[in-house]
């Protein structure tokens, strides 16, 4: 276990998580090198070692550093994701540490959205006899049954995994022909990926949900996809280093190569097996993937940083929360969202879009709130995972591409690591062979092919952010797509892509590069006003008739469900 020996704890802290302190990678590397054993934590220490606690290792897709290229190469190769450390908006875990410094702010914030609801509710009843509306709540819990089996059957179809990678790249029989380190282990990999994607999604499309059915079990099967993709892609990779590994030893016992420098790349292949306690592929086991399966996290890892136990009233404190928030969210939905929708053809796209600014806002609040600060610190207390840094402080960004590390930072390091480093290394070696072959090709490529020699010429972190956005922008117009039943001429997919340009623009501007409170503004000042525009938009094509590309009449939630059928 990767924990930390607490001495002279006070008694404020005694239900608080025993983290290890955040260290350097360097000093990571000097302790798991040497074996040494981590040291006794006193309260003083720690209280002086908090104050360290936002310096950890830079984001990987992070082109901000001020570090020189190839130094900031060596930390991206080595990046080491996951460290002991809380959640920044936490104030649970804030007041165990014995810091109450936002406690007074969150006990402000949720005061003050009490308050409205209750005014809010109070004017729903003024006018309609009753308290709350009902109608989302019918459309919401209907086949919830069927849902909860369904979800049940697709979270349990992932642990074929485990039998694939024991059986097929380190099993005792695998096949000769499926070596982890040939390109086609990796196409076998990525068709059984898309039939596992594609059977998923047929199911859901023959289940004849509604629409807030289907967008979940839509999220919630990409979810599970990517843990998929990262559990074999990883396990393929170590696969290989062991097989490399096995075949060093072997030369070395043949003595067919015994030097220094095969020595050093043997204790390199240890240190990635093994990175702490646990060895790969002992920990290729059912009970593995079923913990990695329920930590919040999308990047598989053979070892995660843990706490010593399990702190039942912080669960219940974020079960409580959980519920709290979806009442709030299901009030301002069903109070503030739907009627302005439903009233859509009349008051028109524009005005709408400008009545929901204000509840679409305060939704995306809570579904960060719910997501980040509830269930996922619930998920992590119960697995005892020690990585609470599910975002970063995403208030203070200044363009999507810094929002997008900031904000979802397990889908951030899934894209990192399986996305954005791969296409990185791929196009570094590209450009490589391109040089080197470059005498040979000279007189055969005068002339040239323009687009070619242009994409030669960009620098290989700008490859791979465009590939990571191209590839976000898909998997999402896909999710929306499957989870509405109909294709709305790509309307998400280009609105992300459309950042891409607006990214290097923003940075060069020498007048707009250096105003970061403007570039602030003007970044939520376009959240603000562009998503309950993009909510009307699609919106208004499930809605529109086919026939005259307008609306005949107005609508409701059971409207929307046939619509989107």
């Amino acid at each position: 276990m990767f924990v930390t020996q607490v001495a002279d704890e006070p008694p404020s802290s005694r239900n608080s998580p025993r983290l290890r302190p955040q260290f350097t990678r360097n000093e990571i590397e000097e302790r798991l090198t040497s074996g040494s054993s981590p040291p006794v934590f006193t309260p003083s220490l720690r209280r002086s070692l908090r104050k360290d606690r936002e310096n950890t290792i830079p984001d990987t897709l992070d082109n901000n550093t001020s570090t020189s290229p190839s130094k900031q190469d060596d930390k991206q190769k080595g990046q080491i994701f996951f460290l002991p450390r809380t959640s920044i908006l936490d104030y649970t875990e804030l007041m165990y540490q014995g810091s109450d410094r936002i406690r007074g702010l969150m006990t402000c914030f949720w005061t003050i959205i009490g308050a409205y609801l209750v005014s809010l509710l109070l004017s729903h009843y003024e006018k309609n006899g009753v308290f709350l509306s009902r109608g989302l709540a019918s459309l919401i819990f209907s086949r919830g049954t069927d849902l909860i089996l369904s979800d049940l059957a697709l979270v349990l179809s992932t642990a074929f995994v485990v039998p694939f990678v024991r059986i097929l790249w380190i099993g005792r029989w695998q096949p000769r022909f499926m070596d982890p380190r040939h390109t086609r282990a990796m196409v076998l990999q990525a068709v059984v990926e898309v039939v596992w994607l594609v059977f998923w999604y047929s199911w859901q499309g023959t289940r004849g949900w509604p629409w807030s059915q289907r967008c979940f079990f839509a999220l919630h099967t990409v979810v599970n996809w990517m843990k998929v993709h990262s559990y074999l892609s990883t396990n393929r990779h170590l696969a290989c280093s062991l097989r490399t590994r096995d075949e060093l030893v072997h030369q070395i016992s043949r003595k067919i190569k015994d030097d220094k420098q095969t020595q050093e790349r043997i204790q390199a292949l240890d240190a990635e097996l093994s990175p702490y306690t646990a060895r790969f592929p002992e920990t290729q086991t059912l009970a593995n993937y079923a913990m990695f399966q329920l930590c919040p996290v999308l990047v598989y890892e053979v070892e995660y940083p843990r706490t010593t136990h399990i702190r039942w009233g912080y669960v219940a404190e974020k079960m409580a929360g959980t519920v709290g928030i979806f009442a709030v969210f299901y009030i301002i939905v069903a109070h503030l969202m739907i009627p302005h929708l439903e009233r859509m053809p009349e008051s028109g796209v524009l005005l709408t879009t400008v009545h929901l600014m204000g509840p679409m806002a305060t939704c995306w609040l809570l579904f960060f709130f719910i997501t980040f600060d509830s269930i996922a610190n619930g998920f992590a207390e119960l697995t005892r995972f020690a990585d609470r840094r599910f975002y970063d402080d995403w208030w203070n960004v200044r363009g999507l591409d810094e929002f997008s590390r900031k904000w979802n930072r397990p889908v951030h390091l899934f894209l990192a690591r399986h996305i954005y480093m791969p296409v990185r290394e791929y196009w570094k070696s590209s450009d490589v062979l391109g040089k080197s072959q470059g005498k040979e090709r000279k007189n055969n490529d005068k002339g040239g092919n323009i687009v070619r020699r242009m994409l030669k010429t960009m620098p290989a972190s700008t490859v791979a952010m465009a590939a990571t956005f191209l590839f976000s922008s898909v998997l999402h117009e896909v999710t929306v797509v499957v989870a509405c039943h109909r294709w709305n001429y790509g309307m998400f997919f280009f609105s992300q892509m459309m950042q891409i340009p607006l990214i290097p623009l923003a940075n060069h501007i020498p007048w707009f590069k250096d105003q970061q409170a403007l570039r602030n503004w003007a970044f939520w000042l376009s959240m603000v006003f562009f998503q309950p525009l993009l909510l009307c938009l699609y919106t208004y094509s499930a809605f529109a008739p086919k026939e005259g590309g307008v609306y005949s009449s107005t609508f409701n939630v059971t409207d929307f469900d046939s619509c989107c059928a």
